[in-house]
């Protein structure tokens, strides 16, 4: 419920109720031909969001129209990530005007759900399903929710994934998985994590099912490559990725005024905001380096934490430049971060949801007031 009241303040406060402000739309990249005749929020002047790309894939998720692909900065990178758009397409009949508003609800529900499955984890460590709410304090979550990008269906996903395997129910760890594949890329890494446990675990059976999961993620991409064979396709893993820490010391050094990245210039209050969100960025990167070697985290976890953690530290300043970035990104970290905290009874939860809060209240106030 307040996840809805906050999306509908944002919709009908801010935007007049047009949805279509929520996809962050510029002028600078072909909008979608399916958009025409619909009223739409357009930031003069400004690129467009991830949402901009993730709309123009709603209103077409197979891209059977040469439009959409022209709309796309890149139609197989973009298209990987089918299930957000296309559940956006298929809630929506098809019809522009109704996507439009699904890919706002979509995250809603998400939201929901993701404090449904933090609150389950919690019980199966005999903690009070009150702790479900902690999602709430996430900033991720609601950049995630201000931006119609897929990055809270994907960790709403990875918690499904948490919670099926703590439970040790193949079924639905490998129908979420599976999804998230569909979702996004990085999710490969709850896969790999998951895999890893079976076989720590001996858990021979387990391993075909597993090993079944990235099928229909491969036989998509084979479609989009064969759809696309002159395009490239977009990884962008030497743009997003570098050698480890690399980019963590430029953005410190870019917030300490040391260095200047392109195309991006802080001012007094943004670069103190940026640097609380890099602070619990961090924090969140060392309570799960921490998880890694606690056994009361839970073998599964404890691996996630690891093969997250190594990209992370790897992230360029591509993502790290600016903070709705690499905060929503990376939003799964801060899901991982709070399962641990809560399986390992630690007394750093509360102190590291303060700052958590305190970062999502900011963002929040920002994004209503001074966000164009």
């Amino acid at each position: 419920m307040l996840a809805l009241l906050v999306w509908a303040l944002v919709v009908f406060g801010k935007y007049g109720g047009n949805p279509s402000g929520l996809a962050r739309i510029g002028d600078q990249i072909p909008l979608s031909p399916r958009l025409e005749g619909q009223s739409l929020v357009v930031l003069a002047g400004k690129r467009g969001n991830d949402g901009q790309q993730f709309l123009s894939l709603a209103l077409d998720p197979l891209q059977a129209d040469p439009g959409t692909s022209a709309a796309l900065d890149n139609p197989i990178y973009r298209g990987k990530r089918l299930l957000y758009p296309l559940l956006a397409w298929l809630l929506g009949f098809g019809q522009p005007g109704l996507i439009l508003w699904m890919l706002g609800l979509i995250n809603v529900a998400c939201i929901g759900c993701a404090g449904g499955l933090v609150a389950r984890w919690a019980q199966l460590h005999q903690r009070s399903p009150q702790w479900g709410l902690a999602v709430l304090a996430l900033p991720g979550i609601w950049i995630t929710l201000s931006l119609d990008t897929a990055d809270l269906l994907a960790t709403t996903l990875l918690l499904a994934a948490a919670v099926a395997a703590q439970q040790r129910r193949l079924g639905p760890l490998g129908a979420s998985l599976t999804a998230a594949l569909l979702t996004r890329e990085t999710s490969l890494l709850a896969w790999a994590a998951t895999g890893l446990t079976a076989l720590w675990e001996r858990r021979w059976r387990w391993l075909v099912p597993l090993a079944l999961v990235p099928v229909p993620l491969l036989a998509w991409m084979a479609w989009l490559r064969h759809r696309f064979a002159a395009t490239a396709d977009g990884t962008l893993a030497s743009l997003h990725f570098t050698w480890p820490f690399a980019g963590v010391l430029r953005k410190a050094g870019q917030l300490l005024g040391l260095l200047q990245l392109p195309g991006v210039e802080l001012g007094g209050a943004e670069r103190l905001f940026d640097g609380l969100c890099f602070l619990l960025w961090l924090a969140t990167l060392g309570l799960l380096a921490v998880a890694v070697g606690q056994r009361s985290t839970g073998r599964w976890l404890r691996l996630a934490a690891g093969c997250y953690l190594l990209p992370a530290l790897c992230t360029s300043t591509q993502i790290l430049a600016r903070f709705p970035d690499y905060t929503r990104v990376w939003i799964d970290l801060a899901s991982l971060a709070l399962l641990a905290l809560l399986a390992g009874r630690s007394g750093w939860l509360k102190p590291w949801l303060a700052l958590a809060s305190l970062v999502s209240i900011g963002y929040g106030a920002g994004y209503l007031v001074l966000a164009p």
